[in-house]
């Protein structure tokens, strides 16, 4: 089944999630998180409150890196055979790059490596990262645009990437935009803390309650 879903998308966008087997955990997970910061498709995100924003900050910024993070690729190589465990919640700590690489869902997640209006990004692991920096040479981001070797090798590398949403007080996908949130900016390398799950065993996706950027 390809038919459209027509979800309301959290950064004030209408689109439509495919629910072929390669985007259904995405499209799962966009829904998920629609349920941070929504405004409609008539309204653009409402700019967090400075106040909210410093105190989700303090909850969720870490003074100290957690010893033990594992790269995206490292954690799915760790795990051998898939873990029934992981479809629910499993602890991890997680260790990459904002970003780093061209969009794997260009059509679904216009703003990758960020979701705008959630505290949602997308972390990159680094070997991948570093494999799309030295084909791009010099032309840096901006070559990813015209070239259909980039758009084919990041459709294939989707299981380098972890979706990483950090939680409101009430328990759901914070409405405040990450890059406001914690001042993070693509390439920026982080940990996390969190819960994972994988979703078809291919989308890592993990609720974040702790960030440490290096």
């Amino acid at each position: 089944m390809n038919g459209p879903m027509d979800p309301i998308r959290p950064d004030g966008t209408c689109t439509a999630i495919f629910t072929s087997p390669r985007l259904f955990g995405l499209g799962v997970l966009l829904v998920i998180g629609m349920a941070g910061g929504m405004a409609g498709c008539a309204e653009g995100p409402v700019k967090a409150d400075p106040a909210v924003a410093e105190q989700l900050r303090a909850l969720l910024q870490l003074s100290e890196e957690p010893v033990g993070a594992q790269t995206p690729l490292d954690w799915r190589e760790s795990l051998g055979e898939l873990d029934p465990a992981v479809e629910k919640d499993a602890p991890i700590l997680l260790m990459g790059r904002v970003g780093g690489m061209p969009n794997p869902w260009p059509e679904t997640e216009t703003d990758f490596p960020w979701r705008r209006g959630t505290a949602t990004f997308f972390l990159v692991d680094p070997a991948t990262a570093d494999e799309f920096a030295e084909h791009a040479g010099e032309d840096g981001a901006a070559h990813a645009a015209d070239c259909p070797f980039c758009a084919r090798e990041a459709a294939s590398k989707a299981n380098a990437v972890a979706a990483v949403t950090f939680l409101g007080t009430d328990g759901k996908a914070a409405g405040i935009d990450a890059r406001e949130l914690f001042g993070l900016s693509e390439g920026d390398t982080v940990v996390v803390r969190g819960k994972a799950k994988l979703l078809g065993d291919e989308l890592l996706v993990v609720e974040a309650d702790g960030l440490f950027r290096r």
